[in-house]
């Protein structure tokens, strides 16, 4: 069985109804974003690669913004950083000629690079557990299931039909649940059902909208001690660190 030091982030979400490689994907961001702000940003070799990706993606660099700013009440970290960028960007202009149709080279985000990675990882991992391990298999099923971001990224690892067929038989009954519940959801909006008290069926349209598009991101700085739950509005205290 995998060891639970490397499935810990998928089993996070599980509690929440929250899908287990979502959870993943913010916890690497996370990691990567402050790791990137502690130390990185000081090695050459993060700083060359953000140049040739000319600075962070918008969602990223709207990450290390918010540990700037809200965290730690200062904007130093990102100009240096930015510095090499630009100026990498301005010896790229100055060879770059009319007749050059190609435009200015573009390198990856190196943190959606590092997610990427990460997930890849996360999504063999959650595979195995699936098969190996009940108690997961029947949280997920009882829970939210996979988004279909993350359910075809998870299909994608698998490396045998047994883990695919698993996966077909968690988000059937997961999805057949939701349709349930949307469909009563959307019984007790018409005037016939006034006065009826809602139910498990109420916020049934919002985890439809998650299931599809996948999870969004904690709202809370990476330089934030996460809550018990962060997906929730109401903080609770935490021992956590930043990642």
């Amino acid at each position: 069985m995998t060891s639970r030091i490397l499935t810990r982030w998928l089993w996070q979400g599980v509690p929440f109804g929250i899908c287990p490689l979502c959870r993943s994907h913010h916890k690497l961001d996370r990691e990567y974003i402050w790791g990137f702000f502690d130390q990185w940003s000081m090695q050459d070799t993060a700083v060359e690669r953000l140049a040739a990706a000319r600075g962070f993606c918008s969602d990223h660099a709207e990450q290390l913004c918010r540990i700037e700013v809200q965290g730690m009440r200062t904007t130093i970290g990102v100009t240096d950083v930015y510095i090499a960028t630009v100026q990498q960007l301005l010896e790229d202009l100055a060879r770059l000629r009319p007749d050059d149709t190609r435009g200015l080279s573009k390198g990856p985000c190196p943190a959606c690079a590092y997610r990427q990675q990460g997930l890849s990882r996360n999504a063999r991992y959650l595979l195995e557990e699936l098969l190996e391990n009940s108690d997961f298999r029947e949280q997920l099923t009882a829970g939210q299931g996979l988004c279909v971001a993350h359910f075809n990224l998870a299909w994608a690892a698998a490396d045998a039909d047994e883990q695919r067929e698993v996966l077909i038989a968690v988000q059937s009954r997961v999805a057949s649940r939701l349709l349930a519940e949307l469909d009563e959801h959307a019984r007790k909006q018409r005037a016939e059902a006034a006065g009826e008290p809602a139910g498990v069926e109420a916020d049934s349209w919002q985890r439809a909208i998650w299931m599809t598009a996948g999870r969004p991101a904690p709202v809370r700085a990476a330089s934030v001690p996460e809550a018990t739950n962060p997906y929730s509005p109401v903080e609770e205290p935490s021992s956590d660190g930043p990642v």
